[in-house]
């Protein structure tokens, strides 16, 4: 295959290796990922086991030529809020073709979707191609056009939202951007493709006139109907994540860290223990039980471990109720014995004798505590495998804003210099002890502290101090505020 796109396609010498992981921001819906789509826009659907065997891009036909977002210079994309919806621009001649990318659930019976909605902001009508190829590493061995939908290995790839102009399908013999670009693309419709070798690709060609627009969806299910007509807009859909969003815990920092759209990140990473406690931690705590009634892909002392942070940090039964115990049948006991019986394994059963009395089992109480070595779990318990990306972002954050000390919490214990007479608030994090909410403000050089706990039931006394501006401060109680003096050694910006 020669031409511009050869690096990126499907080759021969790559048929034996593994599936290649793009970098990109994954889009989907509240409750799972369905595609990775990278800087360029190009969408790589999530398969079952986030396979990502082909890829979906557009080429754009101008007056002067064919651009393609994957090889051109003027391509720009921006995220505009936290919800997983990208926005692309490409440079063509006489304008901009602006790319937007989300994911819905279309009305009717239909699963969820990734629509692309391509305006043209140029002042001439383009082309526009929808290509479907193999990912390196990946197969496609059978190509077919129905209708607006290109099938690819019996499976709808794309679906437009309008009927397609013109038409080409390849096997490992032919170069669909030669083709598409050099003008060989047939006006009927062809018949299917078939590769041995899976090298198979496949375009569907639209006009697209000037201050227009077009969408297609790149389906989960068989979609049959007219993606425009069916799938929400993306206003409505940016709309309903800001909704959903407004459980989680607000955070108001000076260097201007987005925690919502890390939460929606961490919402649409694979499971693991790190997604679990973040998920708790910040505020969906019922996601986070999700995630342990899933197939889970770590180990028993990772899953035991996220059980454990979950409950120390929500202490709500009702996620224990059924995720938990329906899930490969797996009870909270076979919990702890997959835990193994390592330091972690003992010290994550140790956290979890509270839950064991709270549903009523003195039994596995009993059990669980003489695994913990008779003392019960006083802290969250830490994890045998870090966390990675966004899921370690708001670690990283949350270390910076609360640390369990031995009778209490530790607020702010490593203030940055920019964070110096700069408003400070937190409203909703989940803690070992309870949920907090606390703010700084600034009089003159000195910090003004603001806080209240709602500590989990039955939680003894829990002394508050703020180590990083003010070391002499303690409090035992639950709201209050207090002056602090001013920061040693450090003045606050003007």
């Amino acid at each position: 295959m020669a031409g511009p796109f050869s690096r990126f396609l499907f080759r021969r010498d790559q048929a034996d290796e593994g599936t290649r992981v793009p970098a990109g921001t994954r889009v989907g819906t509240w409750d799972r990922p369905l595609a990775l789509v990278d800087s360029r826009a190009t969408v790589w659907p999530l398969g079952q086991e986030h396979g990502l065997g082909h890829q979906i891009e557009w080429w754009i036909g101008a007056d002067d030529r064919w651009y393609a977002p994957a090889i051109e210079a003027g391509v720009r994309q921006v995220r505009p809020g936290p919800a997983p919806v990208l926005e692309t621009r490409m440079r063509v001649s006489g304008g901009d073709i602006v790319a937007t990318t989300w994911a819905a659930q279309p009305d009717g019976s239909s699963g969820p979707a990734v629509v692309v909605e391509l305006t043209n902001e140029a002042s001439v009508p383009v082309a526009v191609a929808v290509a479907v190829q193999a990912s390196a590493g990946g197969r496609i061995r059978r190509v077919a056009v129905d209708g607006r939908r290109l099938i690819v290995d019996g499976v709808p790839s794309v679906v437009l939202d309008r009927d397609p102009g013109r038409f080409s399908l390849v096997d490992s013999r032919g170069d669909l951007w030669a083709e598409v670009t050099g003008g060989l693309a047939v006006k009927e419709v062809p018949e299917p493709v078939r590769c041995r070798i899976g090298a198979a690709a496949g375009a569907l060609i639209v006009p697209l006139p000037h201050r227009t627009a077009m969408r297609f969806a790149v389906p989960t299910d068989d979609l049959v109907e007219n993606p425009s007509a069916v799938l929400p807009p993306v206003d409505r859909v940016a709309a309903g994540w800001e909704a959903r969003l407004e459980a989680a815990t607000a955070v108001d920092l000076p260097d201007g860290v987005d925690v919502h759209r890390a939460l929606v990140d961490t919402l649409l990473a694979d499971s693991s223990a790190a997604v679990v406690v973040e998920l708790a931690r910040w505020g969906f705590g019922d996601e986070a039980a999700h995630r342990l009634g899933k197939s889970w892909l770590g180990s028993g002392i990772e899953r035991l471990e996220a059980t454990a942070a979950l409950w120390t940090l929500a202490r709500e039964t009702k996620h224990f109720d059924g995720s938990l115990v329906v899930h490969q049948g797996l009870s909270l006991e076979e919990v702890i014995r997959l835990g193994g019986d390592s330091p972690e394994g003992r010290c994550a059963a140790a956290s979890l004798v509270g839950l064991f009395e709270a549903i009523g089992d003195p039994t596995a109480a009993a059990d669980a505590l003489l695994l913990g070595g008779g003392l019960f779990g006083s802290g969250e318990p830490a994890l045998s495998v870090a966390a990675v990306g966004p899921a370690a972002e708001l670690r990283s954050l949350a270390d910076r804003l609360v640390r369990r000390s031995s009778d209490g919490l530790d607020l702010l214990v490593d203030v940055p210099d920019a964070w110096l007479g700069q408003p400070v608030e937190v409203h909703g994090l989940f803690t070992p002890v309870g949920r907090l909410g606390f703010a700084i403000r600034w009089h003159g050089t000195r910090p003004a502290f603001l806080w209240q706990l709602e500590p989990h039931l039955g939680e003894g006394p829990v002394v508050l101090r703020v180590p990083g501006l003010d070391s002499a401060f303690s409090s035992s109680e639950l709201a209050g505020e207090a002056l602090l003096a001013a920061p040693a050694g450090r003045l606050p910006r003007s």
